[in-house]
């Protein structure tokens, strides 16, 4: 019983670490779940924050690769304050999909079915 509660609780808020800095985001979302290997994935109406630079995103799906250092947004993504290790910055951008490499700090941004990914920059 006790197990089950603490899963409802994980269920509606996680905080969880991804890169060698112990970069902290916040992952909301209508259902959660970690497997033993490490890897997490959130499902449904997604938002995921972290205090370093204002970072936040929301999507239809989130998961995290702990193996491929992968943190990957699907469906409806839109990203605001997201900085590289490179000096690259998107202010604000919209697509289907976004991969953050969690250990170099680099991104990818794809859009599928003909639709345009729209970013602002910052140098």
């Amino acid at each position: 019983m006790k197990r089950l509660l603490l899963a409802a609780v994980l269920f509606l808020l996680s905080e969880i670490s991804f890169a060698k800095e112990k970069l902290n985001y916040t992952v909301t979302s209508d259902s959660q779940i970690q497997n033993v290997k490490g890897n997490f994935e959130a499902i449904g109406n997604v938002v995921i924050k972290s205090s370093k630079n204002n970072f936040e995103a929301s999507s239809n799906k989130l998961t995290y690769d702990k193996d491929a250092r992968t943190l990957k947004l699907v469906g409806n993504v839109f990203v605001k304050n997201l900085e590289s290790d490179e000096g690259l910055s998107i202010q604000e951008s919209y697509g289907d999909e976004l991969t953050i490499f969690t250990d170099t700090g680099l991104f990818k941004f794809n859009s599928e079915n003909k639709n345009r990914v729209k970013t602002k920059l910052k140098f």
